[in-house]
């Protein structure tokens, strides 16, 4: 297994979200005092909080909501996002699946150590997480959730995480929508995938959308919403860009505009070009017209 380690509150590494429950403790207590963690430490300190998006859900899901997590996390984590869960059955492991079916990193959040996977039927999940992603807590390796209560602690730092949360499916009562209610009060965004009236797993959706969520259809939908956020928040101050979104973003630069001449005129596969447009559209830098082609914005402008 990986070997572990740890991030102290104060660090530079530390998640940027979660300092935001060190500034709002009422909401639901204060930030970790410290993350463990086992795989790769850099996910979450070197990502924008714009590109960090947490899918939550039931534990008994339905077909449908299994298909639809699944759907998400791998649309997402291919358009550049990381995908952040808690690795429990259903929602959440789909979620992973996803992800890390589209070759993508992805992140879960346990209720104990890192290195204890919980539930004990997703072991096979847990090995694949720490190969290519990580899995972080609160709490010390070999340390068991000390109770019920754990897991609303948990689901407290994935939303914190996350600029963006989706709830798939839900009942009335589910911890997914402690997760959800913490993105509310701390200001994020919360989506959530609708089901049948009758259903008791859409009730938790439901509800959520009823005091403002918004109501997502796919993969697009929580993208349209993500390139706003990323739009603001790329204003804030943060490391380069990695080598192959400076590259895509020079050659807009240079006034090619449409994904086909961007691609060839530059050293990358035309579905890294693809992704690198996405990423640079939810952060900020480009925008796109009707018609596909793409643009610098005035953040763009700055960076150069």
């Amino acid at each position: 297994m990986s070997a572990g380690w740890q991030i102290a509150l104060g660090s530079p590494d530390y998640p940027a979200g979660l300092r935001d429950l060190e500034q709002r403790p009422e909401v639901a207590g204060p930030a970790p005092p410290r993350l463990w963690g086992i795989g790769d430490r850099t996910l979450l300190s070197d990502r924008d909080q714009a590109l960090v998006v947490t899918i939550v859900g039931s534990r008994r899901a339905s077909v449908y909501g299994v298909t639809m997590a699944e759907e998400l996390g791998f649309g997402l984590a291919e358009a550049g996002l990381l995908v952040v869960s808690g690795m429990a059955n259903g929602i959440d492991a789909a979620a992973h699946r996803g992800a890390l079916e589209a070759g993508k990193s992805t992140v879960a959040v346990l209720a104990g150590g890192p290195d204890v996977p919980y539930p004990a039927s997703q072991r096979d999940l847990h090995r694949r997480l720490v190969r290519r992603g990580a899995v972080v807590g609160e709490r010390r390796p070999g340390t068991a959730a000390p109770g019920p209560w754990a897991f609303a602690h948990r689901n407290r730092i994935m939303a914190a995480m996350a600029e963006t949360t989706v709830v798939v499916e839900a009942a009335e009562r589910s911890g997914s929508l402690i997760s959800a209610r913490v993105a509310m009060e701390l200001g994020r965004r919360v989506c959530c995938v609708p089901g049948r009236l009758t259903a008791s797993l859409a009730a938790g959706p439901h509800g959520l959308i009823r005091d403002g969520a918004e109501l997502i259809r796919g993969v697009e939908d929580v993208l349209d919403g993500a390139i706003s956020i990323g739009a603001l928040s790329a204003r804030r101050p943060g490391p380069a860009l990695e080598a192959e979104l400076a590259e895509v973003l020079s050659l807009v630069e240079q006034g090619r505009s449409t994904p086909d001449a961007i691609a060839s005129a530059a050293t990358l596969s035309p579905s890294s070009v693809a992704v690198a447009l996405v990423r640079l559209e939810l952060l900020g830098y480009l925008r796109c017209d009707s018609i596909g082609r793409y643009e610098r914005t005035s953040l763009s402008a700055r960076a150069a």
